[in-house]
This record gives C-alpha cells, sequence and structure tokens, in this order.
C-alpha cells in the first residue's frame, strides 16, 4: 500500500508540474522591420490624340502626383522625376489639359530608382449624333445603330450598358462595354450585344437596359483598373454622348 501510495503522489506531481508547463506565455519581441531604403521613381509621359497618334508638343502641360502630393511636370521630351523616396507602396496619378486623366494604383517601390512610364490619350472631340436600338425577346442579342459624323480617318467609339439610367464609363455606371472602330469616312456603326452577355451581368430577359454612346480614342492609354472593383475606368470618351434605353432580348 505505501508503494502504491507513493507512485500515486509521484504520478499526481507529474500531471501538476506537465499542467503548469502548458500554460501560454508571454510572445517574445517583434523582429526588426524591413530595411528602408530611399531613391526615386522616374519615367516618360506619353500623350496620344483621338486618332492614337503620338502628340510631340505641349508635354510639360502634363501633372503627375504621387499619393495626392506636390504636383511636378515633365519636361519638354516628357521626361520626370521624384526623388527622396523611401520604400513603400505608391499610387501615382497624372493629367493634362484636353487629355482623359489616369492613374497607376498600389505599386512597390523598394531601391533604386523605378521606372514607371505613363500614357495620356486626348478627350475625343467628336461624339454621336443618334443612337437607335432594335430589340425583340427571345432573340440572340440587340442590334444598336450609332450615327457620326463622317470623318476621313480612323476612329473609335464606345458604348456602355447597364440596368439602371446612371450609364457611363466608371466602374459603378457600367455591366458590360463595347468598343468598335469607325471606318474612315463612316456615317454609322452597328454593334450585336449579345443576350448571353446581358444574361450574364444579371439582366433578365424583357428587362430595361441603358446604353450610353460616346466618342472614343484609338488604343486608350489612360483607361485603368479601378482597385476597389477590379474594372477598367474610361475617362477618354466624348463629353457629350447619346443615351437610349432599351430591351433586354
Amino acid at each position: 500500500m505505501k508503494k502504491n501510495s507513493l507512485l500515486f503522489i509521484i504520478a499526481l506531481g507529474t500531471i501538476t508540474f506537465t499542467s503548469s508547463c502548458s500554460k501560454d506565455g508571454s510572445t517574445g519581441p517583434a523582429g526588426p522591420a524591413g530595411p528602408s531604403y530611399t531613391g526615386a521613381i522616374s519615367g516618360h509621359v506619353d500623350m496620344y490624340d483621338q486618332y492614337g497618334s503620338k502628340v510631340l508638343t505641349s508635354l510639360t502641360t502634363a501633372q503627375l502626383q504621387l499619393d495626392g502630393g506636390t504636383a511636378i511636370s515633365p519636361d519638354a521630351t516628357g521626361y520626370y522625376y521624384f526623388g527622396s523616396l523611401k520604400t513603400g507602396d505608391y499610387n501615382m496619378s497624372a493629367s493634362a489639359p484636353g487629355y482623359a486623366s489616369t492613374k497607376t494604383n498600389n505599386f512597390q517601390f523598394l531601391s533604386d530608382t523605378l521606372n514607371r512610364d505613363i500614357k495620356l490619350s486626348a478627350i475625343p472631340n467628336f461624339s454621336p449624333t443618334a443612337v437607335a436600338s432594335y430589340a425583340a425577346i427571345g432573340a440572340p442579342g440587340d442590334s444598336v445603330i450609332i450615327n457620326f459624323t463622317a470623318d476621313t480617318r480612323v476612329r473609335e467609339m464606345i458604348l456602355f450598358v447597364n440596368n439602371s439610367s446612371a450609364v457611363s464609363g466608371q466602374p459603378a455606371n457600367y455591366l458590360v462595354v463595347y468598343a468598335k472602330a469607325i471606318p474612315a469616312n463612316a456615317t454609322k456603326v452597328g454593334i450585336v450585344i449579345p443576350a448571353s452577355d446581358l444574361y450574364g451581368a444579371g439582366i433578365t430577359s424583357g428587362s430595361a437596359i441603358y446604353l450610353a454612346a460616346y466618342g472614343y480614342v484609338v488604343t486608350d492609354g489612360s483607361a485603368y483598373e479601378d482597385i476597389a472593383t477590379g474594372k477598367t475606368v474610361y475617362n477618354a470618351v466624348s463629353t457629350s454622348p447619346i443615351t437610349v434605353t432599351a430591351t433586354a432580348p
């Protein structure tokens, strides 16, 4: 009996010791932060007219900002330079009179000199003159005819579709978008909006849809991704769109 009692006491002590060792202790000190360097972000600003041709003058009218700080302008060749920058993530915006603004969001600068080139496309000086939609319930899609004044050069147009009357090239204001070339000397272009595109965007057959047609640039360099939605922001569009209401097929 004495032997058994002794074994019991030893076992109890072992359990008590083990339990006391299993308690969560305080965490150790955090490791040191990664190294921080100083360097620069630089590059060139390229500007394009509504036909997609590079503009070689007035580059100094562009303005660039890092995270909303002091704006700078490039030199006559389009070269810009932000110096004395610390390691980190940055957002850069760019604009110029008569051109669509653009952004480069959430890019990482580590050290030395980071090159970031910027493209700005002109806001088109032409707009549609008329838009007509032809729909039939159960059809493969809606047909849309957009009229323009003729031009001797190839241009582009863009059509935004939404399920509300707020329809434009901003991410919250479109569900699907279509761009199409306007041939030289053409006065109208046609676009078919597939029913499958509308249904995939959550629009049901027979419901109202809203279309906004704009003049657009050739090879849009100002378009950029909105980090909140992952959708494209279209700023290089004409200032006078035509908006019509249609019916989903």
